[in-house]
């Protein structure tokens, strides 16, 4: 849950003396149904946990305020908002609303559970992806924003890290998730262009111009975020980097990058359809995602498919099947240094984890994190790996190796990957 929210009382780490707020929900009832199971994610004003419905048994992922900020009432009708959205958009590569309502006054959201990984996360630990790989989940991206378009949302924040790569009966799919920022929209005149004005809110390196500019935005915003995705996906890099400042800049004023510099394999009709979806003016760009999909089925039936290993396959070179699982985690750093992450896939050897600050490969922590079962656990471990994105050190991938889990633990993890991958 997003949108300009103050941080100021942010929960302090789990790993010092007192437990995450968020932890402290755990094993509790939500509206007299939905018992609360494990932390899937946090964030700065929300947490995603995995709940079980009372009488049907069934677990879901419910999305909820942190205690500190049930009574802040922009927080509360942002959340209540992300509902109404979700509840428009019916798709199957979008996150599917099972329920929604108010718990002692305090809104929460009931999703389908997914079991998955980020294309975030595929992406920082894979560096880019192959042209085939990158294709399929654009395909999958584009069909979730038509469907967010025909519902006459704009989401306001397409990205990798709402995109999860999921399993479904017939392979893997995407799924786009967090609607927190998403916001209506009608058809104006042209000569309306300047309003209203539309709140700043995103991440910058994938907003439009207008956007970046407190302009009113139109679908157009979305087909550029996807622009800067599928650019992403095949380089490695995002299109404009910086500050918020630059990015703005650079948005507006500089030549449109071209894939095929970084990515000379890509077919030229691709290359074209990014850099139409990253113009400066939104009118140069595809309206909405109707037309990106017309404009990708094209592309897809002239270009040859790969029979390379698609990189989210849950087998681990490592020696471990890896399968998606998500949770946040907290790291004390030798030295005393604790950071948060998100756990994006599991073994019985270790961890996938996404972070926000460097750490150097060899450096030991101690991690603490929940297990499926919704058990915190705390086990020594190494940084066997970090890769970073280009040009943003805050987007931080880590191999992390469990050193001493307790043989109880493993087994716990060992049956998990079974089960999943069955």
């Amino acid at each position: 849950c997003s949108g300009g929210m103050p941080d100021d009382e942010a929960p302090p780490p789990s790993l010092r003396s007192i437990p995450a707020s968020s932890e402290r929900l755990v094993g509790t009832m939500v509206d007299g149904r939905y018992v609360l199971k494990r932390e899937i994610g946090r964030g700065g004003i929300c947490a995603v946990y995995a709940a079980e419905h009372r009488y049907t048994r069934r677990t879901y992922a419910l999305k909820a305020l942190l205690p500190e900020y049930r009574k802040h009432q922009e927080a509360r009708a942002r959340l209540l908002a992300e509902a109404r959205m979700l509840g428009a958009v019916v798709h199957p590569n979008v996150v599917e609303v099972i329920d929604a309502g108010l718990d002692d006054g305090s809104p929460f959201v009931v999703m389908e559970r997914l079991r998955a990984k980020s294309v975030e996360a595929l992406l920082l630990a894979r560096g880019k992806l192959t042209v085939h790989d990158a294709l399929v989940i654009a395909r999958f991206a584009a069909a979730a924003l038509a469907a967010t378009h025909r519902a006459r949302v704009i989401h306001r924040d397409l990205k990798p890290g709402n995109l999860l790569v999921v399993r479904t009966e017939t392979g893997k799919s995407v799924k786009l998730i967090d609607f927190g920022v998403a916001t209506g929209w009608e058809e104006r005149a042209p000569e309306e262009d300047e309003a209203p004005p539309s709140n700043v809110v995103g991440t910058p390196y994938y907003m439009a111009p207008e956007h970046l500019g407190g302009k009113r935005v139109t679908p157009a915003a979305d087909v550029y975020a996807f622009g800067a995705t599928v650019y992403e996906l095949l380089t490695g890099q995002v299109p404009f980097a910086g500050s918020f400042e630059q990015v703005y800049a650079r948005a507006v004023t500089a030549p449109r990058p071209d894939v095929r510099k970084l990515r000379p394999d890509a077919p030229g009709s691709l290359a074209g359809l990014v850099a139409c979806c990253l113009a400066a003016d939104p009118r140069d760009r595809f309206p909405t995602g109707t037309e990106l999909v017309l404009a990708l089925d094209a592309i897809v039936e002239r270009t040859e498919k790969s029979d390379a290993e698609s990189p989210e396959v849950a087998t681990s070179r490592r020696g471990h099947v890896r399968v998606a699982y998500r949770a946040p985690i907290e790291m004390k750093l030798e030295g005393g240094l604790v950071i948060e992450g998100a756990i994006q896939d599991i073994s019985v050897g270790g961890l996938l984890v996404t972070t926000n600050r460097s750490v150097a490969s060899g450096t030991a922590a101690t991690v603490r994190f929940p297990l499926p079962s919704g058990v915190i656990v705390t086990s020594s471990a190494v940084i066997r790996w970090e890769r970073a994105a280009p040009l943003d050190a805050a987007r931080v991938a880590l191999g992390v190796e469990l050193v001493d889990l307790e043989n109880g633990y493993k087994q716990a993890i060992a049956d998990y990957v079974r089960t999943t991958e069955s």
